[in-house]
């Protein structure tokens, strides 16, 4: 009896490649057919796990969307601190950062619209909120650290303090994620890139040649 147990014992890797699978799955629904399209049905039909084997991991609908929310999160900020450990400086670390903000290692369809889909729904839910305003207050975080470390170095010459100005770069990223998801404008990833970096020049004190040749010359070493 014993020895059965334990030959057909899950795991810890096991489940946690389950549990990683299912939030992933979690999310694609989320990006393409919103919170409310989300349903155990959809994340069984779309992971092939059972419904039951969903909620023996993850309980009920609303601690699935917490937990795949909270991946995504660390997902997030790991990758970011893996491309701000390769910054040659900190002029390096905002226009990557910028770029961080249209693209990485998930498209950009996915991304932005797992997270702009969460924005809108969040407002109706507190515990969505809460966790929302906890990616945010992260993404904030990583503006304002690399601002105030190119101020120290004497890299920028801010319109604003680096509080107010890593806000106004938060929210003109949103805003043009915003106008890109759905097109608007003819909006693609390369114009808000574009936008993005015209925006941080103006707001950041640096001309837009030199940002350029700067950070170029940094991106070869």
């Amino acid at each position: 009896m014993g020895g059965s147990r334990i030959k057909h014992a899950v795991t810890d890797e096991a489940i946690a490649e389950r549990r990683l699978a299912i939030v992933n799955h979690t999310a694609a629904i989320i990006s393409n057919s919103g919170v409310d399209g989300c349903s155990f049905a959809a994340v069984s039909e779309a992971s092939g796990f059972s419904i039951g084997m969903i909620q023996h991991y993850f309980r009920t609908r609303d601690r699935l969307i917490l937990a795949t929310i909270d991946h995504r999160i660390h997902e997030a900020e790991e990758e970011w601190r893996e491309i701000a450990s390769r910054g040659a400086n900190a002029l390096a670390k905002i226009r990557d950062l910028l770029t961080f903000s249209v693209e990485g290692d998930r498209s950009f369809a996915d991304a932005w619209g797992f997270w702009l889909e969460l924005y809108a729904a969040s407002h109706k839910d507190p515990a969505m909120r809460q966790e929302v305003n906890t990616i945010l207050e992260l993404w904030r975080k990583f503006f304002l650290d690399v601002l105030e470390e190119a101020v120290a170095e004497g890299s920028i010459n801010p319109v604003h303090d680096p509080e107010d100005a890593a806000r106004l770069l938060l929210a003109v990223v949103d805003g043009l994620a915003i106008q890109t998801v759905n097109g608007t404008y003819g909006s693609s990833p390369e114009d808000m890139r574009r936008l993005l970096y015209r925006f941080a020049a103006a707001e950041l004190g640096v001309d837009t040649s030199a940002w350029e040749s700067t950070l170029a010359c940094a991106a070869e070493h």
